[in-house]
């Protein structure tokens, strides 16, 4: 990964008289193409006197790529005025180097034989058309050096065509940037054509922002450009007097850094700096911006699933081998589905995911262990919750042996001595990753920040963010910016003297419980109250003469005090403890209450009672076992909130006090040594993980949230991972999205929404269906029950931010101050 950055300035008469006076004027070089210092160093420049904002772009860029930087300038000339001084543009080409792929660093700029020059930030995981024998290539040089080569035999089929074929034929250099499956952000400069290159991949998945000075500021030709089409605009040289392009926002005032805009991550820009005649009498010439759109994706799977009769397993294409997902017997279908279908979307998700995955690790060149202690390449940024989780177990299966995985949990809430809901999730899913994998060093990494710290980094991470500039912004640009710091405290693979973990940690996430959502589903397939099909009482309690509005989430789907009362009926007949021993004309007045409620019959109790003494058999058949005996009968609707009235003889101790680590200490500061991160970022987006989605689907139908979902995966560029990767990578690490690997994206496309989301069932089993089942396959049951949370909330960090404020503050808002 790189920082990179260009400035575009336009060539004035005499040429030091530039129309931005407070910038060194780039083009004050007598040649074309002047040569670094040749003093060298991994921070090279150029000869030139660098500007304040030279100096901080440099300082930006290096955030992103501390092991090199240089700059590069270019004048690209045209024609001479009356005065004989050059019209044209001058270029500064800066790129800062994070070494990720190959043996050594490969410096940027790349200059390559034809003088074209290459500023790349990004990854080539596969280039289009490829087999795997070639991807693999990609994966163990350096993909700078590999790319910059196409691009050079691409220009130079461009530098044969004319311009009337190149306006009506296809760009061989475009088709070469299309072709590209990997996240990147660049800019390319042909030097013989004077045509400049600039794009980040069809999802944003690294920031590129811009900003444009010129007669005309109102418009916006650069973001008017995109669309679905090849489309140009002709421009003269006073509107674009000076053009910046780069990873980061560099400005002396927030209102400077307010006027960068991310770029349309849609296509591939070109800006032809070759002059043409203006149509018009006293015009100057006129230059070209051209876009050219990204083809629509192309799916490349390739998948071995064992030859038995029922399968066990399936292998990626790094020879992994996995479990292969199946519908278990306890599963909740959708009416009228096939269980095969929601198996194969499953299965085709599990081997997407896994090559992503795969990848993303695999590329990273090993590092030498000092004193033979292995560090970790990989982290991941570990909500516990399921999109984490699942990458963090994937990634098992990539990692080198014996070599750790840093697992990143970030807290804001000093109050509540850092116990929030993410936190708890965290250390409930890393328990049973440590039980799945035991071979595998899991490093839990807690990052704790008080609001004081947080107050003290508002600045920083404010201009980070720029241009994205509200409450919501800030909270989720805050906790990426702790989290991929990767500092904290540690906390390594659970003992076994911590077998209890689980239980007491599903306990003290009561309101979250995985077990408790399929309980609720099952118990609603058994149809226990005549259905009541008039839209007026849909929302009333089924039992008779209630009349009370029922609960959205209760296990019976009653009201409050009918499932109190239910509760109590249905504990007293299947109590096997002596106390509560009920004799057989106890059991038979509590039958009666039960059917006088409204049940349909005593079969349909008969099924209740069935199903709750089968989960009580698993539950005690679990290895996980448990001291705290729960109810046969829970909901987690009203039995949180009974708790929460001190109604509950039941006292459930923090988890955090109970877990047993191999680290005796009270605490251990750590700061992790990987440079690349994996996010989960993409997953609700395309796999219906939203409340809305499930509103748009009620609502409006299928196509409705097909609409809803290609939208949110078209937008994500601008709403999240522009604002995302500058958080992260400004401390040297690099973002990686496996769910946003372009195999894994054409592949949930495939998927029938039933795959995805089915209305009918709760939050957290109705949702993201086909990688709940993949997280079951896995073996990750803590997770698979988990309701969409989104890092604001569940890190407690909007609360802290918000804490002195006497209202409500929406995200939307223009953030101001933590203060």
């Amino acid at each position: 990964m790189c920082g990179i950055g260009l400035v575009l300035s336009a060539l004035c008469s005499p040429c030091t008289a530039c129309s931005v006076r407070s910038q060194a004027c780039p083009c004050a070089s007598t040649s074309p193409h002047p040569s670094p210092d040749s003093g060298g160093g991994p921070h090279a420049n150029n000869s030139l006197e660098s500007s304040h904002f030279d100096l901080e772009l440099e300082r930006r860029l290096c955030q992103r790529g501390p092991d090199h930087y240089q700059r590069l300038l270019r004048r690209v000339t045209t024609e001479s005025n009356e005065d004989d001084a050059p019209r044209g543009f001058a270029i500064a080409m800066h790129s800062a180097v994070l070494h990720l792929r190959g043996d050594k660093v490969t410096p940027q700029p790349v200059e390559d034989s034809d003088d074209n020059v290459l500023c790349w930030n990004g990854e080539v995981f596969a280039m289009d058309g490829d087999d795997h024998e070639e991807d693999s290539k990609w994966m163990q040089a350096s993909d700078t050096a590999l790319l910059s080569d196409k691009l050079q035999l691409a220009g130079e089929k461009l530098q044969e065509m004319t311009l009337e074929e190149l306006e009506k034929g296809s760009d061989p250099v475009v088709e070469v940037l299309r072709r590209v499956r990997g996240p990147y952000a660049m800019a390319w400069l042909h030097d013989r054509t004077k045509r400049v290159y600039f794009a980040h991949d069809r999802f944003g998945r690294r920031s590129l922002l811009y900003r444009r000075w010129g007669a005309d500021l109102e418009g916006d030709f650069v973001a008017d450009l995109a669309g679905t089409e090849t489309t140009a605009v002709a421009f003269g040289a006073s509107d674009l007097t000076r053009f910046v392009l780069s990873n980061v926002a560099v400005g002396a005032s927030g209102e400077d850094l307010a006027q960068y805009r991310e770029l349309p991550a849609s296509g591939i820009y070109v800006l032809d700096l070759r002059a043409r005649g203006s149509t018009e009498v006293g015009k100057l010439p006129a230059f070209r911006m051209e876009f050219h759109p990204y083809a629509p994706l192309g799916i490349k799977i390739d998948m071995t699933v064992s030859t038995a009769p029922a399968p066990t397993y399936v292998l990626d294409r790094f020879g992994c081998q996995l479990p292969c997902p199946a519908i278990d017997f306890d599963a909740v279908m959708a009416p009228q589905e096939e269980p095969s279908t929601l198996e194969s979307s499953a299965r085709a998700l599990l081997l997407a995911l896994s090559n992503a995955v795969g990848v993303r690790v695999r590329s990273v060149p090993p590092r030498p262990a000092p004193n033979g202690i292995a560090e970790a390449r990989v982290a991941v940024l570990f909500s516990g919750g399921l999109d984490s989780v699942v990458l963090a177990a994937l990634s098992h299966f990539h990692a080198l042996p014996g070599e750790p995985v840093d697992l990143l949990t970030a807290c804001f809430d000093e109050k509540s001595s850092f116990a929030s809901p993410d936190r708890l999730a965290a250390e409930l899913a890393h328990a049973e990753l440590c039980a799945l994998f035991p071979q595998r060093q899991w490093n839990l990494v807690q990052v704790n920040v008080p609001r004081a710290e947080l107050s003290s980094k508002q600045h920083e991470i404010q201009t980070l963010m720029a241009p994205c500039d509200t409450h919501m912004d800030f909270n989720i640009g805050a906790a990426f910016w702790f989290l991929s710091r990767g500092r904290g405290e540690l906390r390594k693979s659970a003992q076994e003297t911590g077998k209890t973990t689980l239980d007491e940690l599903n306990a003290f996430l009561k309101p979250q419980r995985g077990d408790l959502r399929e309980l609720e589903t099952e118990v609603a397939a058994l149809s226990l109250f005549e259905d009541q099909s008039a839209d007026d009482h849909t929302l009333l309690c089924p039992v008779r003469r209630c009349g009370r509005k029922r609960k959205h989430g209760c296990v019976l789907g009653v009201c409050k005090t009918c499932c109190f009362k239910m509760q109590r009926a249905v504990g007293k007949l299947l109590s096997d403890s002596e106390n509560q021993h009920v004799d057989q004309r106890e059991a038979q007045g509590y039958v009666a209450k039960l059917i006088s409620m409204g049940l349909q019959s005593e079969t349909h109790l008969d099924l209740l009672l069935d199903l709750l003494k089968t989960k009580r058999q698993e539950e005690r058949g679990e290895k996980w076992n448990t001291t705290i005996e729960q109810p046969f009968l829970s909901c987690r609707v009203h039995r949180s909130k009974q708790e929460q009235g001190g109604k509950t003889t039941q006292s459930v101790r923090s988890p955090t006090s109970t877990i047993a680590t191999c680290n005796p200490s009270p605490s251990c500061e750590y700061q992790t040594s990987a440079r690349v991160v994996l996010v989960g970022i993409g997953a609700d987006e395309q796999l219906a993980g939203y409340g809305r989605h499930r509103t748009t689907l009620i609502n409006g139908g299928e196509a409705a949230m097909r609409a809803e979902l290609r939208m949110d995966l078209g937008r994500i560029w601008k709403r999240n991972l522009g604002r995302d990767d500058r958080c992260i990578a400004s401390h040297g690490r690099e973002t990686r999205f496996p769910y946003l690997d372009e195999n894994v994206v054409s592949t949930i496309a495939t998927f029938p929404v039933s795959s995805l989301c089915d209305a009918q069932l709760p939050r957290g089993v109705g949702d993201k269906r086909a990688l709940r089942l993949v997280a079951k396959t896995l073996g990750l049951r803590s997770c698979a029950g988990l309701a969409k949370r989104a890092i604001q909330f569940g890190s407690r960090i909007a609360k802290v931010s918000n804490n002195r404020s006497n209202r409500q503050t929406q995200g939307k808002n223009k953030f101001s101050s933590v203060e």
